[in-house]
């Protein structure tokens, strides 16, 4: 059988591990989103590196600092709830722009965008993921066209690579909203692990003083006013008759006469 501080310091193990495990996540993300100039907002793979950590404190606390957490208990659900909350509305954003919409459009508008100013992004992209244009290899393709036409062949004539860009650049971008929503929902059920734990530990503290109070009540009632019996009537005497028969240890006493 496993002790208790044997016990603790696994869980203490895992849960760093899973900690970091998120984190190495989220910083993968973050690079890919700055290295790709994937239409997610670079504050998305941030959350996903620092909220773990936060959820690990939480979950730390109540065993790391039990005299700060028993002073301050109810201050702990209130800040696990906003934990729960603010991940949960993140995850709820991330899931409705990317899963539920069609973000075709908006590929399409940012490419668009950066061929309008001659952006050297589309370069770096087409580079990174190995492809040439948008919709096909020769649409508004890095290196651009001397007569700014939107079709050019000079990438496939420079890199030689045959593939669009529009495929492999959504799927990216697809493969990094889903690794920061599998994030946000690692720590949303961590934080609802953090907040059953809290109400099972307050329902049993408060069992238990229930226990202690009715058993302060169940002690039995002495009353010290009744009136003796008999025998206690008789317990005096009794004393007093051994006492006299009992022989004495200390010497006789003399008295002294004097005579006339």
């Amino acid at each position: 059988m496993m002790d208790a501080s044997k016990r603790k310091r696994m869980v203490f193990a895992v849960s760093a591990l899973l900690t970091i495990l998120l984190q190495l996540i989220g910083l993968l993300q973050l690079s890919n989103v700055i290295r790709l100039r994937l239409p997610i907002h670079p504050v998305v793979p941030i959350l996903a590196v620092f909220l773990p950590v936060v959820t690990l404190f939480l979950a730390l606390v109540p065993v790391a600092c039990q005299r700060g957490f028993a002073e301050r208990r109810f201050v702990y659900p209130v800040v696990v709830a906003g934990n729960i909350v603010f991940t949960g509305h993140v995850l709820g954003r991330l899931c409705g722009r990317f899963v539920r919409s069609n973000g075709t459009k908006c590929y399409e508008a940012r490419w668009q965008h950066w061929f309008e100013h001659k952006s050297c992004k589309i370069g770096k992209i087409e580079r990174a993921l190995q492809c040439c244009g948008f919709s096909t290899p020769y649409d508004r393709a890095f290196p651009f066209a001397e007569n700014d036409a939107s079709e050019s062949d000079l990438c496939v004539q420079e890199y030689g690579f045959a593939d669009a860009c529009a495929g492999k650049w959504a799927a990216k971008t697809e493969m990094v909203a889903k690794s920061c929503m599998f994030v946000f929902f690692m720590v949303l059920l961590a934080s609802f692990v953090c907040l059953f734990r809290w109400i099972r530990a307050y329902k049993t503290k408060k069992q238990l003083s229930g226990l202690d109070a009715g058993s302060e009540d169940d002690e039995p009632y002495v009353d010290d006013t009744r009136e003796p019996d008999e025998s206690s009537k008789m317990m005096p005497a009794l004393t007093a008759a051994v006492e006299q028969a009992t022989p004495s240890d200390d010497p006789p006493s003399y008295s002294v006469v004097a005579r006339p």
